[in-house]
């Protein structure tokens, strides 16, 4: 679970200033702490550097960090877990090796692909080296449910509240993993892999953020001091849609889980919310509104691969539009999301089409989302592009496609 670092965090506590008038916001939900027999060593891996005293204060406080995780979280580590204490430069070699291992090359051709029908990227972008950018820049560190590791950037190569912070917030998801198998969700895709995501950063976010607000004030101040220092700048270079994308879900599980209450979070791992409206909108959590079905019709392409066939979810449409509508216009064009089916064909990284079948609460939300997409479609896909955008009452039919001698076959599939 990687973090985007610092600014998920520093969003989330500036909110809470804002709410506050300086109580605290976050609940600490521990009512007795897990006595620290149960707090097992961690293994530190700390840079070369690093004298022998050096090591042992860091080991020291690592294991002091473990009961505190254990306290905020309310769980107790069932095994050891392993912290791994990585400079700037091994941190930034370990992740791109990482991303090389899991992202596996018709992945990348296929998002390569969809990103530029849609005018996301550019024709000489490539997802892959989009991707290492934000990670290796944007990050702090990240716990691996594959190996149990449990990996952290030292900045400058400090150990000092910015990374107790990041070892805090990976610990969580460490409890997570060994309480509700974090990898039972690997499998899950579209909206419901956000929603997954966003229960799972949300709650390590509100313990991350409970231990800054109890940091004294001159912790406080280094921490503050040490994020103004980690240089973001290369993560103005790529598009809204993949920085907003990996972020969202830290603030959007975050006020999911104040809103519900702490106490429902655990069961949330074993039955999430339906659906990233019932994320978004926690009134129709609770009145378990259901996603409406969307069946896409039988479509073959011949020299084509179906990529994506899923529920893209109103948060996907929110971030998708937001490059070519900005913010404010998305997210009011995806609220009044009832339902969807997504598709995406491609031919490796020369073509792709993109389906989008949606259903509206009502024909004003319809309206409003049809309006959203053609404006984007102006704004940001090629004018030799097939494109369609049909609505007929609360029923929303969005095609695109970099070529247009698959024009007929698409319309003959949805003419029926």
């Amino acid at each position: 679970m990687a973090r985007l670092r610092p600014l998920a965090l520093l969003a989330a506590l500036t909110l809470i200033a804002g709410a506050c008038s300086g109580d605290s916001f976050v609940e600490n939900t521990a009512t007795t702490a897990p006595t620290p027999t149960t707090a097992r060593p961690a293994t530190t891996t700390p840079g070369d550097g690093e004298t022998n005293d050096a090591r042992d204060e860091i080991q020291a406080r690592i294991d002091e960090l473990i009961i505190e995780a254990q306290q905020l979280r309310d769980l107790e580590f069932l095994e050891p877990v392993e912290v791994i204490l990585l400079s700037d430069e091994e941190y930034q070699a370990r992740f791109r090796e990482i991303i090389d291992e899991e992202l596996a090359t018709e992945d990348v051709e296929a998002i390569n692909a969809v990103l530029r029908l849609l005018g996301i990227i550019q024709p000489d972008d490539d997802y892959l080296e989009l991707i290492e950018t934000l990670l290796t820049s944007g990050t702090g560190g990240f716990y691996d449910p594959d190996t149990g590791e449990l990996v952290v950037r030292l900045f400058d190569d400090e150990f000092g509240p910015y990374a107790e912070s990041v070892v805090i917030h990976e610990l969580v998801h460490a409890l997570q993993d060994q309480h509700f198998d974090l990898l039972d969700n690997d499998d899950l895709e579209g909206d419901l892999a956000y929603v997954a995501s966003a229960i799972v950063e949300g709650d390590a976010l509100l313990r991350e953020v409970s231990y800054v607000q109890a940091m004294s004030l001159a912790d406080q101040a280094a921490y503050i001091a040490a994020t103004a220092d980690i240089d973001l700048s290369a993560l103005d270079t790529l598009p809204g849609y993949i920085v907003e994308g990996f972020q969202a879900a830290y603030l959007d599980g975050f006020f999911f889980h104040q809103e519900i209450g702490l106490d429902e979070i655990d069961s949330q791992f074993t039955n999430l919310p339906e659906s990233s409206e019932q994320l978004l909108d926690q009134d129709k959590y609770r009145r378990d509104e259901q996603p409406r079905p969307v069946v896409l019709p039988d479509l073959e392409l011949p020299g084509y691969t179906l990529w994506f066939d899923a529920t893209a979810g109103q948060k996907d449409l929110e971030l998708l539009l937001t490059d070519g509508i900005g913010a404010g216009e998305a997210e009011r064009a995806a609220v009044g999301w009832g339902g969807d089916a997504n598709r995406i064909y491609n031919t490796g990284e020369d073509e792709a089409v993109y389906i989008l079948q949606y259903l509206g609460d009502t024909k004003v939300e319809a309206e409003q989302l049809e309006a959203a997409f053609v404006e984007f479609i102006d704004n940001m896909v090629s004018d030799d592009a097939f494109t369609v955008v049909e609505r007929d009452a609360d029923e929303l039919l969005v095609i695109i496609a970099s070529d247009p001698a698959v024009g007929p076959s698409l319309r003959a599939a949805f003419s029926s």
